[in-house]
């Protein structure tokens, strides 16, 4: 998928980076030390249209709030493993929309399938953390939150594999172990960058 971009998709991406190791990028920018993330879903009361929109910020962009902030956005990754995880992020959001309504067996496989692909892409950034600069970092928090929202969303808010009607296996139980190494990448992603702890 590509978003202001072509970037090829998150499974060949990611995979193409764990072949080279070619994850590390160039440092470049300095952020303070406060701030607080409540929520990496899209904005639906159009306030931030009304916000000043910087030339280096894509109308695209997921947490307009959170870019404006830190003063760079996931969408211009300054790391190929952030492109990544925007990607992941996105397909994971597109496959979670696919699943409202009947005949849900389809985007519930597809969903498993991308969920599979958050332990690999959690291992690289983990590998590279100490190696990422300020601003490939900040990138990171907001693909990283949006999988965790999604992850919650699908194993705790209304299970999309629950479902009777279908026949799909509920999986709840194997996925449900995403949602700690997702806050555990969060956390460490902040650490880095000297920000408290929510």
């Amino acid at each position: 998928m590509a978003i202001g971009r072509k970037r090829p998709t998150a499974e060949t991406a990611l995979s193409n980076l764990v072949a080279r190791g070619d994850v590390s990028g160039p440092g470049s920018a300095d952020f303070g030390e406060e701030f607080d993330i409540e929520d990496f879903s899209d904005f639906g009361d159009g306030e931030e249209e009304q916000w000043p929109r910087p030339d280096w910020l894509p109308a695209g962009c997921r947490n307009v709030g959170f870019a404006l902030e830190v003063a760079t956005c996931c969408q211009n990754p300054d790391n190929p493993l952030v492109g990544c995880a925007v990607d992941l992020a996105d397909l994971v959001g597109l496959a979670l929309d696919r699943l409202v309504g009947t005949g849900c067996e389809s985007p519930a496989a597809e969903l498993a399938y991308r969920l599979k692909l958050i332990p690999g892409l959690l291992a690289q950034i983990h590998a590279i953390l100490p190696r990422l600069n300020p601003t490939s970092l900040a990138q990171l928090i907001c693909p990283i939150g949006r999988l965790a929202n999604a992850v919650e969303q699908a194993c705790v808010y209304g299970c999309p594999w629950a479902c009777d009607v279908c026949g799909v296996p509920d999986r709840r139980a194997e996925f449900s172990q995403l949602g700690p190494l997702l806050s555990d990448c969060l956390a460490a992603l902040r650490d880095r960058l000297g920000w408290p702890l929510p």
